[in-house]
């Protein structure tokens, strides 16, 4: 008796063990997870004129492609003593719409839509389409496009930034620090927390201070800063093939116009992120990586949805934050991504750590990134990891090509294309935390009766 109990306790405990991800089990096939946020573009800016460009690329391969929530036909907003439509720009680098809390209120006008122009400047009014950034619109083609997703709060680069690490902000628009935002009330402390290794990679210089958001958080210790690096070291980490962490946060601020803030070249930005893309798609990572690519707020640029009155953030702030924020862009590119898959789901920043800490079997790191959806509707799970389309120059798959060829033909997808649109929250449960405890009471109840089925043979 006495050593059946040692067994059951034993596995009571491995069961128990096995809903905490100190064993860093995952709730899916992906164990590395990619996070890349480049600046300041709105959904519309970049695709909302896919996948045909409004109508002018039409052949046998876009027109079977899913179409998005994109500019509506007709557009003209106030400007001057006229309107002005929303216009394709035929250059790479442009000028920067204003930018600022209270600028982009007014350019939503209280769900109106119509202070773009008036207030971000007419530059707001511009987009861009194949002919700047193909391998963008390759990426949507290939794997998953969401045009339901918003950044947390209608404001400027550091709050969202921050949201995106933290589900809050200390500050409401780019000043500070102060205040900072402490380390433990980040998703890098629960990671660590939990034996989950991450990585933060970033362009560095030497002796020079840390970059947003990274400067905000106080409470960094010797271990945790060097978890901070160059992005050099993410690319080491691919080649190597042994060290890459469980979640990289891949960023471009402090480069040399890599991150597609404007006037950059946004071509000379989405030529990096494509090195990245290959990078990951050529190492020993690939078919256990999920790349989720998107951008830290809309940065002015024109967009046709009306914000989603859903958070408020308002910590002593001269204005409070309001959320969701502009609508920007996500893809997802990953050996389990849908094909050519458009998410209708409503999502932000914040659901990416819903992802992070649902694959490792982590509760919402708190109640923000708990109201925010999960975005698991961009997998397909039950076939084989596919083959990477790496971008090269002289390959079958360009990065100044649009559309690509089709890696399966469309009609034989075991899945639908255009995701069903889901509301202001999904609470899936890993099976992991809904297992564990099951298995835990039934081992405990076996204990029990056992043990008295014991007590009586004795007796008798």
């Amino acid at each position: 008796m006495k050593m059946l109990t040692v067994v059951l306790v034993a596995v009571l405990a491995l069961t128990l063990r096995s809903a905490d991800s100190t064993f860093a089990e995952t709730a899916t096939p992906i164990s590395h997870v990619i996070v890349i946020v480049q600046e300041n573009h709105s959904f519309d800016n970049y695709f909302g004129t896919y996948p045909t460009a409004n109508g002018t690329l039409v052949n046998n391969i876009t027109s079977q492609l899913q179409t998005v929530d994109g500019i509506p036909n007709g557009t003209c907003v106030p400007y001057g003593k006229g309107c002005l439509s929303p216009y394709h720009a035929n250059v790479s680098s442009m000028e920067s719409p204003a930018e600022g809390q209270v600028t982009y209120e007014n350019d939503y006008d209280n769900g109106k839509m119509d202070g773009f122009a008036t207030y971000s400047g007419p530059q707001s009014m511009a987009y861009f389409d194949y002919t700047q950034i193909a391998a963008y619109w390759v990426y949507a083609e290939e794997y998953g496009l969401s045009d339901n997703y918003f950044s947390p709060v209608l404001s400027t680069t550091n709050p969202n930034r921050l949201i995106l690490l933290a589900g809050d902000t200390p500050v409401s628009q780019n000043y500070g620090p102060p205040p900072y935002l402490p380390y433990n009330l980040t998703i890098l402390n629960q990671l660590s927390t939990h034996g989950i290794s991450w990585g933060y990679f970033d362009f560095l210089t030497p002796g020079q201070p840390l970059v947003p958001p990274i400067n905000y958080l106080s409470g960094l210790n010797t271990t945790t800063l060097n978890q901070v690096q160059d992005v050099q070291a993410f690319l080491h980490d691919l080649i190597q093939g042994n060290n890459l962490p469980s979640v990289s946060f891949v960023n471009a601020i402090g480069s040399d116009g890599l991150d597609e803030h404007p006037p950059a070249n946004i071509t000379v930005g989405e030529a990096w992120v494509v090195s990245l893309v290959d990078a990951v798609m050529e190492s020993s990572y690939w078919n256990s990586s999920a790349i989720f690519l998107t951008y830290d707020e809309g940065g002015g640029y024109y967009d046709h949805v009306p914000l989603q009155q859903l958070l408020s953030i308002d910590h002593e702030f001269d204005h409070a934050l309001h959320g969701y924020g502009q609508r920007v862009p996500l893809l997802v590119i990953s050996p389990y991504a849908k094909e050519n898959y458009v998410s209708r789901t409503l999502l932000n920043h914040m659901s990416l750590l819903r992802f992070i800490d649902y694959n490792w079997n982590l509760q919402p790191l708190n109640q923000n990134v708990a109201n925010s959806n999960n975005l698991l509707d961009f997998f397909y799970f039950s076939g084989p990891p596919r083959s990477p389309i790496t971008l090269g120059d002289n390959r079958e798959y360009s990065a100044k090509t649009y559309p690509a060829p089709i890696q399966i033909a469309l009609s034989s997808l075991p899945y639908t294309r255009n995701g069903t649109t889901i509301g202001v929250r999904n609470t899936e449960t890993p099976l992991t935390q809904t297992i564990a405890p099951i298995v835990a009471v039934s081992l405990i109840l076996a204990i029990i009766v056992i043990g008295s089925r014991s007590r009586r043979t004795r007796s008798i």
